[in-house]
Order: structure tokens, then sequence, then C-alpha cells
């Protein structure tokens, strides 16, 4: 029988022709030039650690104009299997004009294996599902990619017409300039970079399989609510070539100034650190603690009314909040947003705030993105406290009974 992953992967294939020309009509900026991901033979794994190769093709010195990126290179990136060794590639940005039909943001996620990686993949997707919202506000139609099954991120957003490259990395740049304020790691790579007139510009890997992982990529549904929100196989490629290309980006600022681009190893360092674990990120907590505080069974009874309607408080949760406010900023959360459809959301949140106002509850923000914000600790009558590696093994089985007590 075959696998999951085989089922997908053939789902690819079929359809790569569709891919190929659609790739061609909205993705390709140039033609004579393209990036390629190269699988390495055993004895240079050995030699370098890795299990591919990075280039720009052609070669240098076979840039004769004889080899450019065709349809029957777009097919085989779509249709490509690892066993069969796979010819993965990615796009220029830019064309020789300077112009670009897309932007692109790379939001990494090489770590998959460390403690932290969950943690990590939510703070990805927080803050792409963010930047997806801005989009959306500005009349664009943004496709969010999980390119590596473990948290690893890849946004693109098409434009009608190629718009100048200047312009397309200022609003990418508009974005990800608000990677500290949503807790990356790193600030994530933009695609075009910073224009470089007489530069060639970087290369963006195409959707599809991942080079490394045994993954093709799944696409957001935007159905936030749903168990598994991600599109695969079919359903994704639907929805990449129904993608609506948008209007121009905006005209970058005159005389804006850029800055060199925050990475895991340039982050808040004055010195080198001398080791990997070093090099990553620290966010120093400064001022008060957030705490996030569940609205239903928490503040406000389960009552089952409607997504709009609130009853009484709970007993001793206002002066709960304003005990919780002299050291900690509140933030609220519900379920209820995520229940609530596009149009609902505005009217549940003011509606939210009107009880929240009346009853004197103290908080700060009521969390509206998509995700789980950010915080030091989370307060909700289904939450179930699990701390393995400070209290050993026990945690698990007193984790498992309370989980079960809940439950019914």
């Amino acid at each position: 029988m075959a696998t999951r992953h085989e089922i997908v992967g053939d789902e690819w294939a079929a359809r790569a022709g569709e891919l190929a020309d659609w790739a061609m009509e909205r993705l390709v900026n140039r033609k004579d030039i393209w990036g390629q991901y190269s699988v390495l033979t055993p004895a240079e794994r050995k030699k370098t650690g890795k299990s591919y190769k990075a280039m720009t093709l052609p070669m240098v010195s076979m840039r004769d104009g004889s080899d450019h990126v065709t349809i029957d290179k777009l097919t085989r990136h779509f249709s490509s299997r690892h066993y069969r060794k796979p010819q993965i590639i990615g796009l220029q940005t830019k064309s020789k004009e300077n112009t670009s039909k897309w932007l692109g943001i790379d939001i990494d996620m090489h770590d998959i294996d460390k403690p932290t990686a969950e943690e990590h993949a939510r703070r990805n997707l927080a803050a792409a599902l963010d930047w997806c919202e801005r989009l959306q506000a500005q009349g664009y139609d943004p496709l969010l990619f999980d390119t590596n099954g473990a948290g690893g991120l890849h946004l693109w957003v098409l434009f009608a017409d190629p718009a100048p490259t200047e312009d397309v990395f200022a609003l990418a740049y508009s974005l990800v300039s608000t990677w500290e304020a949503s807790h990356l790691d790193e600030e994530p790579e933009t695609f075009p970079k910073k224009l470089k007139p007489r530069s060639l510009g970087a290369w963006f890997r195409l959707p599809g399989l991942h080079h490394t992982q045994e993954h093709y990529a799944r696409v957001w549904s935007g159905e936030d609510y749903l168990d598994d929100p991600w599109l695969e196989g079919d359903a994704a490629i639907d929805r990449m070539l129904t993608a609506i290309p948008g209007p121009p980006p905006p005209p970058a600022p005159e005389g804006a100034e850029y800055g060199s681009r925050t990475t895991r190893r340039t982050a808040d360092k004055p010195k080198p650190a001398k080791t990997a674990a070093a090099r990553k990120r620290r966010f120093k907590r400064e001022g008060k603690a957030t705490i996030c505080v569940d609205l239903d069974g928490v503040l406000h009874r389960h009552d089952g009314g409607s997504l709009i309607e609130f009853g009484e408080p709970i007993d001793g949760a206002v002066d709960f909040t304003r005990t919780l406010s002299e050291w900690a900023d509140i933030t609220i959360l519900t379920a209820r947003l995520s229940r609530a459809k596009a149009a609902e959301r505005k009217a549940l949140v003011t509606a939210l705030k009107a009880w929240l106002d009346e009853h004197g509850f103290a908080y700060d923000k009521i969390h509206n993105a998509h995700g789980k914000p950010p915080a030091q600790a989370y307060i909700d009558d289904r939450g179930v406290t699990c701390r393995p590696e400070e209290d050993g093994v026990k945690a698990f089985a007193t984790a498992l009974k309370l989980a079960r007590q809940i439950a019914g």
C-alpha cells in the first residue's frame, strides 16, 4: 500500500505540467539564471557534513545564453522524488530591468531536533499569520507554505504586473522588521533583498518537494479552526493555482536606509559567541511578565450562548485580574475568536471589550491574531501542566491523571 507521502508525490507529479505553466507565467523573473540543489555523493557528504549543495546556474563560464529556465526544467522540479535524484530549483527574485513578479519571505526552522523546536515553530506560524493578515488588508492574496513539516515557512505574494524591485523589497521589509516584536529567533530572509543594481540578486526555492526532508509543501487554508488547517497534494496545488495576483506595492520611502539583516549569529551580540547555543538570540524580559488568561471557564462561565453574548463574571474573577495586573501584563484569550467567521471577529472583540470594561476587569489587550501568543504563563481552565525536565518522569503520570479528569 502506498504511503501518504507517496500519494501526495503522485498528485504533484500528475499536475507538474500545470504548475510549470503557472510558474513560468507568474514566477519567472528571468530565464537565463536560476538556482538548483544538487544531491552530493557519499564522499562529499562525509567531507562537508551536508547532503546537498546549493548553486547558481549556469556556471559563470557557461553563461552564453544557450541554457535557460524552461517548462521542462520546471516540470521536473514539480514532479521530483527523492529516490529519482530530485531536480529542485529556485527562481531569481528580479529581472534584468530590476522588476519583480513576487515577493518571498523565508522563516527558517533548522533546529528541528532541539527541545525548543515546537515553541520555535509556534512563534514562526504566529508571525507568518500576522503578516498574512496585514497583506490581506492591503489587497493581497498571500500564499503561506509549510516547507519542511517542522516549522519552516515560506510566504509568497504575487503581483499582477512586474513591480520595481526596490518597492517589492520595501514591502517585504515592512513586514519582517517586526521580527523582534514577534519573538522570532532571527530576522527572516526576504526575496528580493535590498536592491543592488549590478547584482544578479538572490534566488528562492520553488514550492514542492523539500531538498532534504521527505515532505511536500503544504499550503495554509486560512481555516485555523480545523484540526489540520494545512492543505496538501491536490488541495494545496488548487490553492496555489487560484491565488489572485495583487496590486503593485507602495513606492519605497524616499531616502529609506535598511540595515544589514539580523541573523542568529549577529543578533544582540556585542562580541562573537563561542558556541552555537550562545549564537541564539536571547530575549530578556524587561518590565512586567506577560500572562495569558482564558475567558470562558476562568473569567466567564461556560453558558453555551452565542459568540457575542456574555453573562455574569465568575465570582472572584475581577479581583483576580486586578491582583495579577500589579506585576503582569494580561492578555485575554478566547477560543470564541477561532470559531468566529472573519465577518464576526470585529463584532466579537468589540463586545468582549465592552463586557470586560463594564465589569472592571484589569487587562492589557485581547489576543485577536492567529496562533498562541508568546507569554511567560497561560491560565486556562482546561490546561494541564507537564514539566518532565523539572519534575522528572512522574510529571507524565500527573499530567495523564489531570487530563483524564478534565476530559471526563
